[in-house]
């Protein structure tokens, strides 16, 4: 083999080397972060019942003796709202008269729910005692909404007492009169 091309063979096995040589010093180093958060919604549940123990469900029948009902008379139950939902949350209340029978009888009641009320009395004059109305209806007017909300904290309740009474001046056309009267609880958060 002649020196010229050895030296060709030299040159050419150089270039391969270099180009080998080249490419393996190539180096990338990557560092790599993940930042992840868990999300999960709040929730607004109220529940009604006797006390708060019981108060769990959406319905709750008040034990109000509201059977033979005459002028003059009187009745009142005690209703515990409670925030079952995961936050704080305020709720509002409004009255409301439905029944299938007479809705005079509804209109002609005088309605009171007051809070800090306890239930006294006996027999056609149950009362509730002491507290402070939040919302009153007279008779002849519609059973309307409390104009405040009332804050509650997740798992407070809140002891509200309902009374309601037929007035001495009430129609003789109200014999046998049925009606329901019923307080409905809202909760809502956010705008």
């Amino acid at each position: 083999m002649s020196d010229r091309s050895m030296r060709v063979k030299a040159i050419l096995s150089l270039g391969i080397l270099v180009g080998f040589g080249a490419g393996s010093t190539l180096a990338s180093w990557t560092g790599e972060a993940t930042a992840t958060s868990d999300i999960s919604t709040a929730t607004v549940t109220l529940g009604v019942g006797a006390t708060a123990g019981t108060a769990t469900t959406a319905s709750y029948q008040m034990p109000i003796n509201g059977n033979n009902l005459f002028p003059g008379s009187t009745s009142a139950s005690v209703v515990t709202v409670k925030n079952t939902g995961s936050i704080s949350a305020p709720y509002v209340f409004a009255g409301r008269i439905t029944g299938s029978g007479s809705t005079a009888l509804g209109t002609e009641l005088n309605i009171v729910v007051k809070t800090g009320a306890t239930v006294s009395g006996s027999g056609s004059s149950v009362t509730c005692s002491g507290g402070t109305a939040l919302l009153t209806k007279n008779a002849g007017s519609q059973f309307g909404s409390a104009t405040d909300s009332r804050p509650l904290a997740s798992g407070g309740s809140e002891n509200l007492c309902v009374q309601y009474s037929l007035p001495v001046t009430a129609s003789n056309t109200l014999q046998g009169a049925t009606t329901t009267i019923a307080v409905d609880f809202t909760s809502t958060v956010g705008s």
